[in-house]
């Protein structure tokens, strides 16, 4: 039993030093020439209020620096008041910036509420290459220049990047930030070194707009909720491949109590544990097990051990786990997420990679349903879903 323990305490910190490696080499690729001149590209943002930050988020598209042409789709609820004062505020604030909005009616039962936007802004686009953007989502400035040139390389379909959030106004909102700060980049990178990338992070990612059209549009997905993964499984469906490209994009996110964090940690795995995990062969499957379930299960395994069992020894290699697991998280922090993380907000790394795995736990076991701002909804095996609740109906 002490041999098998020192075999798996030995395998967890060769994968926190190959994953540390795995970084650092895959942003030291240099960036693909671009190909083809793109004479506009057309963002779109699904817009729906209820974060504080969402004004601050949507100021930053239009601050965009760029040398590609831009316009800007910023699509809303009819009958979300507060958004599209929101949005008019913006565009009346930067007259000059190519913005268009757009107004629409509540999905109908089994559409995707982002889903159905993203068609209407399909429709009414002009660019060459078409972005998806969240509305808590910010590019950084010649953002795009290291993301679309990839969509030249030969095969593939679309381009995404690597998120980071910056909110750390609050206990719950600094929890959540600092979770994925400190597991973004080790969970996204890594595994595309063993296999194709078979999802992406829809809070942006960008298509040319003939490979758009050849796959059937948005239309093909609308049905289905986790529209990320549809997304990434709509292109590879057609022989497309999806590259993960350099760019990190910010992302805030205000938490709103424990109520919200809960139900934001449960969206996040009961949505893939639908949808991805179900499509996937057993390669795949093999690769997210051991790449992400095991060592993110193995903090709190490793504390509930020395608990249980105490000793010098599991002590000293409890504090180099976890000790190089913060050091390696500083220096991603430091060297490519801008600092995202305050060093006044660091302490939270080793909490949340304790906490994290019983919130994963809970997760797994949770009933499929979801609340996703004000929606409440029932994800059904496979990504399909149906509304239990909307959020249109809620506030009447």
């Amino acid at each position: 039993m002490r041999k098998l323990g020192l075999v798996v305490g030995l395998l967890m910190l060769v994968e926190r030093v190959w994953k540390h490696w795995m970084v650092a080499r895959f942003f030291r690729r240099p960036i693909p020439d671009a190909k083809r001149d793109l004479a506009l590209v057309s963002i779109l943002q699904p817009v729906l209020s209820g974060d504080p930050t969402m004004s601050a988020c949507l100021e930053r598209s239009l601050q965009l620096q760029s040398r590609y042409a831009l316009e800007l789709i910023w699509l809303a609820d009819a009958d979300d008041v507060e958004g599209q004062r929101i949005c008019r505020e913006l565009i009346a604030r930067y007259p000059k910036r190519d913005v268009q909005l757009i107004a629409l009616p509540p999905p109908g039962e089994g559409q995707n509420p982002k889903t159905i936007k993203l068609i209407a802004g399909a429709k009414v686009a002009r660019g060459d290459v078409i972005c998806v953007l969240d509305d808590d989502t910010m590019l950084p400035d010649y953002g795009l220049e290291c993301c679309l040139p990839f969509l030249d390389q030969t095969g593939v379909g679309l381009a995404f990047g690597l998120p980071y959030y910056v909110n750390f106004a609050d206990m719950w909102s600094s929890m959540v930030s600092s979770f994925v700060n400190s597991n973004s980049l080790l969970t996204y990178i890594p595994y595309t070194t063993l296999t194709q990338p078979f999802t992406i992070n829809g809070m942006f990612y960008a298509m040319r707009r003939e490979v758009l059209a050849q796959v059937g549009g948005f239309e093909a997905i609308e049905r289905v909720f986790a529209d990320d993964f549809a997304v990434a499984w709509l292109l590879r469906s057609h022989g497309y491949r999806l590259a993960q490209t350099p760019l990190r994009h910010g992302i805030s996110t205000t938490v709103r109590g424990p109520r919200h964090y809960l139900s934001l940690i449960q969206r996040w795995f009961v949505l893939p544990r639908e949808s991805l995990l179900r499509h996937l062969g057993w390669y795949d499957r093999a690769i997210i097990y051991g790449l992400g379930l095991v060592p993110a299960l193995f903090p709190l395994l490793l504390l509930v051990s020395l608990f249980l069992r105490p000793s010098r020894r599991k002590l000293g290699y409890a504090l180099l786990y976890f000790g190089y697991s913060f050091s390696i998280f500083a220096r991603l922090n430091a060297r490519y997420l801008r600092n995202a993380t305050p060093w006044t907000k660091a302490w939270w790394v080793p909490v949340v990679q304790v906490v994290f795995p019983v919130q994963l736990l809970i997760a797994l076991l949770s009933p499929q349903r979801i609340n996703w701002r004000g929606n409440i909804v029932q994800v059904e095996r496979g990504g399909g879903f149906r509304y239990i609740r909307s959020r249109a109906s809620a506030v009447q």
